[in-house]
């Protein structure tokens, strides 16, 4: 018989080995109350120029596996060599040269991962034309294509590269200026180029030419994900790609495989995917192109890929491990083979509930006796991802500590800290907007990440921190008491596991506090049977979980008055949620209004604390 994981103790069960980089903190106090933590271990010297990293891993391994992505009616895995990806990059660069490409006119990428993908990004950079990927989103679920317009705007590409051809002739009708350059691989985009004329271009030597890139010119420029405004386009050079792989990596050690092979899903128009692409490709590793996401009907290809590719080290958002974890919890097969070669796990600390954390880790020792590194990371598009992890092993959810060559100005605000950044791989503004990239600054150069943040515990500072919310998500109450919509989400989710996936926090501007959430269908119908959120179990337990919080949190600030769950899921289309999985909070507030209007109005429907608890 499975043993029950509510049995398993966490703190007996012992952690595999992992071997973590040396990398101390330092404290400065300033009489002001600002602190300034940092990474003590110095940067160690690198090479910033990224497609040199290319270059030469070509040269010392070109039959290594660079990328490799289920391709074909078969969905057969179709691999790349670096010396095969150094070639088809070269004569891609060459034919974006021949064209009379320039650094004024950008590439614009409308496609999904891919193996043509990736090339184009690097040829950009050999080229000197910086590379600008877009949430599929933007063309294939929109009706007007207004944030697709708006980045064509901005960006003014001279280039617009859609793979897969029809899917896309409509966004691209709709938007693409008229001098610019199509580019396809497949049929249904009127006057497009094939894409095997550019990667069967003929490129002469290029290896001078890329050894004299300019590593602090733009190589691409990331797109902030909106949720306070329109996108903004972050300029990324290779300098700051290479500066967070190997900052990363030297505080990291062997817990992250970037050097090995590794699978992900996540798209390179966020920071997240992005930059692990790069940081595998700096290193020499391998990256298998997971098509899986973790939502209904598509999360099954992502199982089928686990249980084939050994991995060593696996990172993905919230709502993909409470996906995981319910595929491993229910075949125990499963949960050996994807635990035998498994040493660490990554989450963006802003998310990840502690009662999830601790049922993965509970998983794990029952299928192999041994805990995993679960490490957190905290980052933006602005900083090139984390810059930040717990490079120790950790029990709790946080962002754990600044990396080699960065430093974190935490400015009090509210009761917590408001964060500020220096690191190697923190951007040199936006691109054509110089009035954001003054603003995102403070005046001794630190960029303000617009979050929250504190320490576990301020006598002991190397224990690491916490997210506690973005500014945006702050609110104040009818009484102007502050309320932080970020941190009570979070205890929310963890008393409220198995139960519900996400939620809102809800009462700008009321006399108290309530929750828009939306149900965890697997949880709810092992508890259940299937009968859904109106169960008297459902909402006998809610109550009970609501009325725990309460007594925690007694406070105004804290109190939740009552629940009420949304029907459906949150909606990509109406950018409710990112392409990461995170829930736009003030955009579910815009569209959800009437929902909202219900939980402070007759509260039909809702689900208030168990009044046996909290009166």
């Amino acid at each position: 018989m499975t043993e029950a994981l509510s049995t398993i103790d966490l703190t007996a069960a012992p952690c595999r080995p992992v071997r973590f980089g040396e990398v101390g903190v330092e404290i400065e106090r300033r009489p002001d109350g600002v602190i300034i933590v940092s990474g003590k271990a110095p940067l160690k010297p690198y090479d910033p120029n990224l497609a040199a990293a290319l270059w030469r891993h070509a040269d010392g391994t070109p039959e290594k596996l660079w990328l490799a992505r289920r391709e074909g009616p078969a969905r057969d895995w179709t691999r790349v060599t670096y010396g095969e990806g150094r070639a088809r990059v070269a004569s891609v660069a060459a034919w974006l040269m021949d064209r009379g490409m320039t650094a004024e006119r950008p590439i614009l990428i409308l496609s999904e991962n891919s193996l043509n993908h990736a090339v184009l990004i690097f040829a950009g950079m050999v080229a000197g034309i910086p590379a600008t990927s877009v949430s599929v989103n933007y063309s294939l679920l929109s009706m007007d294509f207004e944030r697709l317009r708006h980045v064509v705007d901005l960006i003014r590409p001279g280039l617009i590269f859609a793979e897969q051809g029809a899917p896309f002739a409509d966004a691209i009708a709709a938007v693409a200026p008229a001098d610019a350059i199509l580019l396809t691989d497949g049929p249904g985009v009127p006057g497009a180029v094939d894409w095997s004329e550019a990667a069967g271009f003929p490129a002469p030597d290029l290896s001078a030419r890329v050894a004299a890139l300019d590593p602090t010119r733009p190589a691409r420029y990331l797109l902030t994900s909106g949720s306070t405004g329109r996108p903004k386009a972050v300029i990324h050079t290779m300098a700051m790609a290479t500066g967070n792989t190997h900052s990363g990596f030297q505080a990291m050690g062997d817990a992250f495989a970037w050097d090995r092979q590794v699978l992900d899903w996540l798209p390179w128009s966020h920071i997240a995917g992005s930059s692990l692409m790069t940081n595998i490709t700096c290193l020499g590793g391998a990256l298998y192109i997971d098509d899986g996401r973790p939502m209904p009907g598509r999360f099954d290809e992502t199982i089928r890929n686990l249980k084939e590719i050994p991995l060593r080290y696996y990172g993905t958002m919230p709502n993909g491990y409470a996906m995981l974890a319910d595929a491993l919890e229910a075949d125990d097969d499963f949960a050996r083979r994807f635990f035998t070669e498994l040493r660490a796990m990554l989450f963006g600390g802003a998310g990840l509930p502690q009662a999830l954390h601790d049922r993965l880790q509970r998983i794990a020792v029952r299928a192999t006796g041994q805990r995993f590194v679960f490490v957190s990371g905290y980052g933006s598009t602005e900083t090139g991802s984390a810059i930040s992890y717990t490079w120790w092993e950790d029990t709790r959810v946080g962002i754990g500590l600044p990396v080699p060559g960065a430093s974190f100005k935490l400015v009090p605000c509210d009761g917590v800290y408001e964060v500020r950044v220096k690191a190697a791989s923190v951007t040199p503004g936006y691109f054509a907007d110089p009035d954001q990239t003054v603003a995102a600054f403070d005046e001794e150069g630190f960029l303000r990440m617009e979050d929250l943040a504190d320490f576990h515990d301020r006598d002991r500072p190397e224990g690491g921190m916490f997210f506690a919310g973005r500014r945006a998500e702050q609110f104040k109450l009818l009484n102007g008491t502050f309320v932080a919509a970020g941190r009570l989400r979070d205890s929310l989710l963890g008393r409220l596991a198995g139960i519900v996936r996400d939620v809102v926090v809800c009462g700008d501007g009321q006399a108290e506090i309530a929750v828009l959430a939306w149900a965890d269908p697997e949880g709810v119908g092992r508890r259940t049977g299937g009968t859904g959120t109106d169960d008297p179990v459902i909402r006998a337990a809610v109550a009970e979980a609501l009325a725990a919080h309460n007594r925690d949190n007694p406070g105004q600030s804290g109190r939740i008055a009552r629940l009420l769950f949304l029907e459906g899921a949150p909606d990509p289309e109406a950018h409710e949620v990112s392409d990461k999985g995170s829930i736009n909070r003030r955009m579910v507030l815009r569209r959800r209004a009437d929902a909202v209007a219900s939980l402070f109005a007759d509260g039909r429907g809702c689900i208030a604390p168990a009044e046996a608890i909290v009166r």
